[in-house]
C-alpha cells in the first residue's frame, strides 16, 4: 500500500467512499486534504476525480539545522550581534498584544530566555508537551529575544526522532488554519528535500487569510523545497556574523528563495533540558547553524514591526523588508539582501 496525501477542492470525507483507506483528514475552511494508503492500480481513480488537486507521496520533513557547517573555536554569533547587523533596536516595540507560532520541535519552556513570557504548547504528534529535540526551543529563544513582549505558541509537529511526515505536517496547518484569530505570525524553520504542492497550496491559502509567515529558505544550496517553495512564502537566507552569505543557504530563483537574509551560522541559540543538538556553550546555550536560526530572527522583527504598524497585511511587510534590504554586491543567494529591520519599519 501507499502512503499519500490528497489535497482536495471541498472537505476530503468523499475519499471515504473510494478504493482506498483514508487514515485521516484535514479541513483547512475553502479546502480540505487527506492522508490515505492505496494501491498503485487505484491512484490514478482518485488522482482524476474533478475534485482531486494533487496527489502525492507522504513525504519526510526535517529542521533546517546544519551541523556540519559550526565552526570550531569559540566564535559565536550573539542576539546583540543579530540586533546589530540587522539594525534592531531594543526599544518600545517588543511585539506586546500579538502572538507568535513555531512549527518545530516544541519548547522547554523551563529555560530562562522565556522568563516571564505567555506560552501555549499545542502537539499535534502525540508525543506531548516538551522539546526532546530542542530545535523549537533554538527557534523560540532567538524570536523572544527580539521580541519580548510577545505571547508564543509552540506548535509542535518533531516527536522524538526529529523529524516527521506530510501527514503531521497536515495537522499542523489544519491547526493553523482553523485557528487564525489566535495568533499573528507564524515560524516555519523546517522543511522538505523538494516542493510539495500539496504544502505550498495550503501555505498560500493560509497568506492569503492575513496571517504573517516566515519560512528558513533550507539548507541545501541550489535545491529547497516545500514550503520554502510556495509562491507567497516570506523565505529567509542564512549569513554570518560578518554578513556573508552561509554556504549551505538555500537558493531557488525559479520559486523566488531566498527573499532576505539573516544571521543562521555559528549563533548563540537557547538549549532544551536534556537535549545535545549543536555543540554545547556555558550554561543553558549551545552553538549551531541553519537556515532554522535565520528565520525566527526575522519573525522577532516581524512581530516589532506589526508593533508600529499593526494592520500591515502579509505581503506589504514582505515587501517592505525587501525594499529595505541591503543587498550584497554580486551575490544573488541572499535574496534582495540583508534584513535590515529599522529600515524596513521606516519605510514610506
Amino acid at each position: 500500500m501507499n502512503e499519500r496525501i490528497v489535497f482536495t477542492s471541498e472537505s476530503a470525507e468523499f475519499l471515504r467512499g473510494m478504493e482506498c483507506d483514508v487514515v485521516e483528514t484535514y479541513d483547512f475552511g475553502t479546502s480540505g486534504a487527506a492522508y490515505i494508503e492505496c494501491d498503485t492500480e487505484h491512484e490514478s481513480t482518485i488522482a482524476d476525480d474533478d475534485r482531486v488537486l494533487d496527489l502525492e507521496p507522504n513525504i519526510t520533513v526535517e529542521p533546517h539545522l546544519e551541523p556540519e557547517h559550526v565552526s570550531e573555536g569559540s566564535d559565536v554569533a550573539t542576539i546583540a550581534d543579530v540586533r546589530e547587523l540587522h539594525d534592531v533596536p531594543d526599544d518600545d516595540a517588543t511585539g506586546e498584544g500579538l502572538t507568535v507560532v513555531a512549527m518545530d520541535s516544541g519548547i522547554d519552556p523551563d529555560h530562562p530566555v522565556f522568563e516571564g513570557t505567555s506560552i501555549e504548547q499545542v502537539d499535534v504528534t502525540g508525543s506531548g508537551k516538551g522539546d526532546a529535540v530542542g530545535h523549537g526551543t533554538a527557534v523560540l529563544g532567538q524570536i523572544t529575544r527580539l521580541a519580548p513582549g510577545a505571547d508564543l505558541v509552540a506548535l509542535r509537529i518533531f516527536g522524538e526522532q526529529g523529524q516527521t511526515k506530510n501527514n503531521v505536517i497536515m495537522r499542523a496547518y489544519e491547526w493553523l488554519h482553523g485557528n487564525t484569530d489566535a495568533y499573528d505570525v507564524v515560524n516555519m524553520s523546517w522543511g522538505s528535500s523538494e516542493t510539495s504542492k500539496a504544502i505550498n497550496r495550503t501555505h498560500n491559502e493560509l497568506v492569503g487569510k492575513g496571517i504573517r509567515d516566515v519560512v528558513s529558505a533550507g539548507n541545501s544550496g541550489k535545491k529547497s523545497g516545500s514550503p520554502a517553495t510556495a509562491e507567497r512564502a516570506f523565505s529567509i537566507a542564512a549569513c554570518t556574523e560578518a554578513g556573508t552569505i552561509a554556504e549551505f543557504s538555500s537558493y531557488n530563483p525559479n520559486r523566488d528563495n531566498p527573499d532576505v537574509a539573516a544571521i543562521g551560522k555559528d549563533n548563540r541559540l537557547a538549549q532544551a533540558s536534556g537535549t545535545a543538538m549543536g555543540k554545547e556553550l556555558d550554561g543553558p546555550w549551545i552553538k549551531a547553524s541553519g537556515t532554522s536560526f535565520s528565520a525566527p530572527e526575522v519573525a522577532g522583527m516581524v512581530a516589532k514591526y506589526l508593533t508600529v504598524h499593526p494592520e500591515t497585511a502579509p505581503e506589504p511587510i514582505m515587501r517592505d523588508f525587501e525594499a529595505a534590504a541591503r543587498n550584497i554586491p554580486d551575490q544573488p543567494r541572499d535574496g534582495a539582501g540583508l534584513a535590515d529591520y529599522e529600515a524596513a519599519v521606516s519605510a514610506e
